[in-house]
């Protein structure tokens, strides 16, 4: 590391002479209110207006797992839980049941997360009155230091902890646990798995909690961030009255440890195998010290972080050409820099390929290769110009978009400054400074510092993971050592950029067009609609809700129902393909590379009943977005050399799908929902074994071979007048048919009738119980009775919360979805859902069942329905916020005729508790009832 910041040292000089010093602090942005009050808590406050009339109220705790003593795992997160049940002045549920009687979701709006050097509290889109001002700060005040902690609230979420526990401990949770015990070896990481051990939360005593608590949660080790439309003088105060009685911490207090993580001089090597396990991976870790907390909100600091994206841009760019070559060894591949989101001490330079099926050590090989020639050539003069044009093109619309920021934007980017001291800068300034490093960097300067900063010479940790079946080769750790020895020994060639520039579409290529025929305006939606001649409708909604946006949705019906049973796995995979395929003569990497410097995207989506395109990206690049359009719909790239690597990929990982409890679960779901109706099937290895490029063009054929049934709805900061003759170009210019209509066609799926269960055994690693319980029945489709749903979905999680997961302690949680569908016939759907022990697992089902009873007896809660009202009509608003908002309602309106805009909040109101009941009431007495439950199986 001082070798490293030699190098930087020298590197921010010869950049620019702007600060006198290459450690002086960047500048804070002003709007950000900074201050500690004397007992040493910090704040961060903000006025911010998007969306209106709302606010975020965010506790950081700098404390976390690795506070925990050995005989306290897993108790930092259990106190997370405990601060939901009970706080000196909002006892028992108090706290979830007064904010989400404001407006605010528990679990969306309302929830914490707990990590290994610190632990967050989040309210977030609060409504602001005085009322839910002074709870939120007495909420924070109370997490602060006046947490509860009953024995009999403590006992009670003893189940759903291990409940959750049980939930996460998959595949991927088993690698995490290796990966901190080899990542971070010798060091307190490798003993803490956040959530702790089955046997140690069922018998931790009371006193263990308290303890953690009384040590840690201290004032000098939390910042308040308040975010939102609230008057921040009004707040500070506010801030520093109700925190006052917290009294500063003794000098005799525990003071936190600096956890570094030993330095090695061999390689570290873990080869993980696991049943569950669905692809083989390796991961390589180029360990280093981490950069100065000091320092990050540097100059010197800036300019690192701007050096790792550069070499991440570039080197991906590099792994992306590898993984789309024929026979090529990993199907995906990257590289990332900096810090790895557990240790703040420690950073790496991190190489990850997910490799193709018993080709681990080839994977390993080419990854090695690739981090070899990196560091011996560094990159090209003509890389280093096209990851230039991507961060310059990033930093403008930051830049663009800086009036535009959310309160969860600015809560975020404050929660990083407390977590690593990242800048907290105003965007003229960050604009400014980030143009000049990037413009006055040289692709040698960058070269000299990655050389030292990606240096695998000394604590280089290196994971392979592979599921564990007899005939999958998996290397043995001699085998990686060998292979590393040989590409060091070995030639490698410098990089060669094979670029060749033109234009998306050829220049001469004659696009016939097709004028504006009609144009119509709509003032309740704020539209204009265009009918070209040749028959498309464009519908132009102008916003200004993001300086730097726009987006397209073009949005026919049929979907799979217009494809043959045999087409709809490959119609439900085409948008897949074509995202990975290409475009037109430009593969996915030479796509990418044609389009450097400007922000285009498309892509395509093909459900049941509806097919569509999307597109988006920056105004000023609404040319190409609508030629990355236009060439979606005429050109597609189907390459029998990306079609294979599809298959490299998607082949074994569902042939290992057959051991994984989920899979399992998804395949009985669907057989006994459905019917075992082909079309609504569970993907498996034969069905991608015999995807083909015929099947794929026939299919692209039927769905966007023409575009004339196709609504074309553009919302964003666009100008009128100068759309109109791009939209007549390009879309003007698809192909079209009086012949061929996109319509929904009765492809005859229909739900189990009456009682039906699959009740089946699963061999997994960690038991578990998994319920699905759904109901269905035919409803007229129209917005009330999908309100109605709605809340009663809504009414009955409320219910599950209680008597499930905190009365029993069954579960972490409870699903409740709800739908109601117009194709192919009007109907809804209701489904619960959860996991859980098998000792709890029926009890728990007929709960489920009792509380649909009860609502249909005698009618929801009436407080639960309040509280659900009053969440949806907040989140109205924030709908409107975003682009999508707008092309949602707009679309609603086409569809059904429904002004989302100027009726939803009607609907929300008009609902009534007995149209809930009568709702619960026709399900019950439908009686369609489909139940899954999978249990383990006795070894």
């Amino acid at each position: 590391m001082k070798k490293l910041l030699f190098l930087l040292v020298a590197l921010t000089v010869s950049v620019s002479s702007i600060f006198a010093q290459e450690a002086t602090e960047l500048p804070l942005d002003c709007n950000a209110r900074m201050g500690k009050l004397d007992n040493g808590m910090s704040y961060i406050i903000r006025h911010n207006e998007k969306p209106k009339g709302q606010a975020n109220f965010y506790i950081y705790h700098d404390v976390g797992a690795i506070q925990e003593a050995d005989d306290q795992q897993g108790l930092a997160h259990f106190l997370e839980h405990m601060a939901f049940n009970g706080t000196k002045n909002l006892p028992g549920k108090a706290i979830i049941e007064r904010l989400e009687a404001a407006g605010c979701q528990f679990g969306r709006n309302l929830n914490a997360a707990t990590s290994w050097d610190y632990t967050q509290y989040t309210i977030m889109d609060c409504p602001v009155t005085d009322e839910t001002i002074d709870l939120a700060l007495l909420i924070l005040h109370d997490w602060s230091q006046f947490i509860a902690l009953q024995p009999k609230e403590i006992d009670s979420e003893r189940g759903v902890i291990m409940e959750e526990l049980r939930t996460r401990d998959g595949a991927s949770f088993r690698a995490q646990n290796d990966m901190l015990k080899h990542l971070f070896k010798g060091s307190l990481y490798e003993r803490r798995n956040l959530i702790g051990y089955l046997d140690d939360l069922k018998s931790f005593d009371h006193t263990a909690l308290e303890s953690f608590y009384k040590k840690w949660y201290r004032p000098e080790y939390q910042t308040v961030i308040i975010v939102g439309d609230i008057d921040v003088d009004q707040i500070e105060t506010k801030l520093r009255s109700i925190m006052a009685d917290i009294p500063a911490s003794p000098a005799d207090a525990a003071q936190k440890e600096v956890v570094t993580v030993p330095t090695t001089e061999e390689p570290i090597i873990s080869i993980f195998t696991d049943a569950e396990l669905t692809q083989s991976s390796v991961m390589m870790f180029a360990r280093r010290e981490a950069m100065p907390k000091y320092l990050k909100n540097t100059y010197m600091g800036y300019t690192y972080d701007v050096i790792n994206t550069f070499a991440s841009i570039m080197a991906n760019n590099r792994f992306s050409e590898i993984a789309e070559q024929a026979d090529a060894p990993f199907s995906s591949g990257g590289m990332s820099e900096g810090g790895i989101g557990i240790c703040p001490t420690m950073e790496a330079t991190m190489f990850t390929v997910t490799a193709h099926e018993g080709r681990t050590d080839e994977a390993f090989r080419a990854m090695y290769t690739e981090m070899e020639r990196i560091r011996r050539h560094g990159f090209t003069a003509e890389e280093f110009e096209r990851a230039k044009q991507v961060m310059l093109s990033w930093a403008e619309r930051q830049y663009a978009n800086r009036n535009d920021i959310t309160n969860y934007e600015y809560t975020e980017r404050y929660l990083e400054h407390c977590k690593s001291g990242a800048p907290i800068m105003d965007a003229e300034s960050e604009w400014q400074l980030c143009q000049m490093i990037i413009n006055n960097l040289t692709v040698e300067q960058l070269n000299a510092s990655y050389k030292e900063i990606a240096t695998p010479n000394e604590n280089l940790v290196i994971l392979v993971r592979s599921p564990k079946r007899e005939n999958i080769a998996v290397p043995t750790t001699e085998e990686i050592l060998s292979i590393r020895a040989e590409v060091e020994a070995s030639e490698i060639e410098p990089y060669e950029d094979n670029v060749v520039i033109r234009p998306l579409i050829a220049a001469n290529t004659k696009l016939r067009g097709s004028k504006v025929k009609t144009c119509v305006t709509n003032e309740s939606l704020g539209y204009t609609e265009w009918t070209l001649k040749n028959g498309i409708t464009v519908v132009v909604r102008p916003t200004t809700l993001k300086a730097d946006e726009v987006q397209i949705a073009a949005t026919a019906k049929g979907g799979k129902s217009l494809l043959t049973d045999r087409l709809c796995f490959t119609g439900g995979l085409l948008p897949s393909v074509m995202m990975q395929s290409g475009i037109a003569d430009f593969s996915a990497t030479e796509l990418e590379k044609a389009l450097t410097g400007k922000y285009a995207y498309t892509n395509m989506s093909v459900d049941n009943y509806m097919h569509s395109a999307y597109a988006g990206g920056s105004p000023k690049d609404i040319e190409t977005i609508l030629q990355l359009l236009y060439l979606n719909f005429t050109a597609p790239r189907f390459n029998q050399t990306d079609l294979d690597n599809i298959k490299n990929i998607y082949v074994p990982t569902f042939r290992n799908l057959e051991t994984d409890p989920w899979y399992a679960m998804s395949k009985s779901y669907l057989n006994t929902l459905f019917k075992d109706n082909p079309r609504r099937q569970a993907a498996t290895a034969a069905d991608y074994e015999a995807l083909n490029i015929v099947d794929l063009e026939a299919v692209h054929k039927s769905l966007f071979g023409y575009a004339d049934d196709f609504r074309f709805v553009i919302v964003g900061n666009v100008d009128l007048d100068t759309l109109r003759p791009l939209v007549e170009r390009y879309i003007g210019s698809l192909p079209t048919s009086k012949s061929v209509k996109y319509e929904v066609v009765d492809d005859g799926v229909r739900r189990a009738q009456g009682e039906e269960i699959c009740d089946f055994n699963v061999k997994m690693q960690q038991p578990k119980v998994s319920v699905s319980l759904n109901y269905n029945g035919t409803i007229e489709d129209n917005a009330k009775n999908r309100m109605v749903l709605n809340l009663l979905r809504r009414a009955l999680g409320s219910r599950y919360m209680v008597s499930i997961r905190e009365e029993k302690g069954g579960t972490y949680g409870v699903s409740v979805g709800g739908n109601i569908e117009r194709y192919p016939i009007e109907s809804y759907t209701l489904t619960v859902e959860f996991d859980t022990n098998e000792a709890l697992a029926d009890e728990l089902i007929e709960i489920c069942d009792a509380e649909l009873r009860k609502i249909a007896e005698e009618g929801p809660i009436a407080e639960d329905i309040a509280k659900a009202k009053e969440f949806l009509q907040k989140n109205y608003t924030n709908i409107f916020e975003t682009n999508d908002g707008w092309i949602t309602a707009i679309n609603y309106w086409y569809d059904e005729g429904y002004n989302f805009k100027d009726e939803y909040l009607g609907i929300v109101e008009g609902v009534t508790a007995d149209d809930i009941r009568a709702m619960a009431a026709k399900i019950l007495e439908d009686g369609n009832r489909t139940l899954i439950i999978m249990r383990p199986k006795a070894e």
